[in-house]
Order: C-alpha cells, then structure tokens, then sequence
C-alpha cells in the first residue's frame, strides 16, 4: 500500500495516473475525484467518505482487483 497525497483536483488526477504508471493495482479516493479518476484509469477505483474506514476501502478495491 502507497499514499499519494494530494492538495488539489489536479493533483489528484496526476497522483491517480503516476500510481497506475508505477503498478498500482487499485486506487482508494475522496468521492469528489473517484468518477473522474475511474474514467481515466483502467485499474479499480474505490471512493471512501472521510469519516469511513480506510480498511473497508481496502478490501472493496482488494475484490474489485481480483474479479
């Protein structure tokens, strides 16, 4: 697991592409970034409201990985 972390709407697009570029395998994000980092990404996108566990996003990109 590798943190990205991001400031802006721009930079996370750029840190969802160079995650892909560098093998990543599926992506964890704030709903306002996760539809349009899911059209420009071909690896599982899984978006997690602030206040949600982080291991539910994990295991929700871990089977969308794996189907």
């Amino acid at each position: 697991m590798r943190e990205y972390p991001v400031h802006t709407f721009e930079d996370a697009i750029v840190a969802a592409v160079r995650a892909e570029r560098e093998g990543a395998v599926a992506l964890v994000c704030a709903p306002i970034a996760g539809s349009t980092i899911e059209q420009l990404v071909q690896i599982p996108v899984a978006t997690i409201v602030p206040r949600e566990s982080v291991t539910r996003a994990v295991d929700l990109v871990t089977r969308k990985a794996w189907l």
